[in-house]
């Protein structure tokens, strides 16, 4: 596939709204294969680490000990980002723990109801169910791309 080709189908597919892609120019010799995962809508004053995990199928999506990479970032300000490197080209889901405390794992009140920030790629988020693989599913063709979230507290 050419490069004019891929950067139509990657437009066409941002321009339906699931992924947004920021197109790069990326030279011959650089071959890095990498997933950047915007989160905006963070609680900065409450510190703490925003932690991601790329996950490659529906049988280990949101399973921590099964995830196929993970990134994390410092919240200094309302946004943060992940980044995977070498990733090869395939379908991903991605989700992300804003983990004020520290203790690498969601909290939660009696009730289940998550205490702490969190996202999922393509920002498909139905409050009174967990989240589908297929609902956070984006197509990674290689090279550079951005996806946004918004954290929901």
């Amino acid at each position: 596939m050419t490069r004019f080709s891929r950067l139509v189908a990657l437009l066409g597919i941002a321009f339906m709204g699931a992924v947004v892609f920021v197109p790069r120019h990326v030279d011959a010799d650089d071959d890095t294969n990498e997933i950047r995962f915007v989160l905006t809508g963070l609680n900065a004053e409450a510190g703490g680490t925003i932690r991601c995990a790329l996950y490659r199928d529906a049988q280990t999506w949101l399973d921590t000990n099964r995830r196929f990479m993970q990134a994390a970032a410092n919240v200094r300000r309302s946004s943060a980002a992940c980044v995977f490197r070498d990733v090869p080209p395939g379908t991903y889901a991605i989700a992300a723990l804003h983990d004020e405390d520290g203790d690498r794992q969601m909290d939660r009140s009696l009730l289940g109801i998550p205490r702490e920030g969190y996202a999922i790629s393509r920002n498909e988020i139905d409050r009174m169910s967990r989240p589908d693989f297929d609902e956070a599913a984006i197509q990674f063709e290689g090279g550079q791309m951005v996806t946004r979230a918004r954290m929901n507290y």
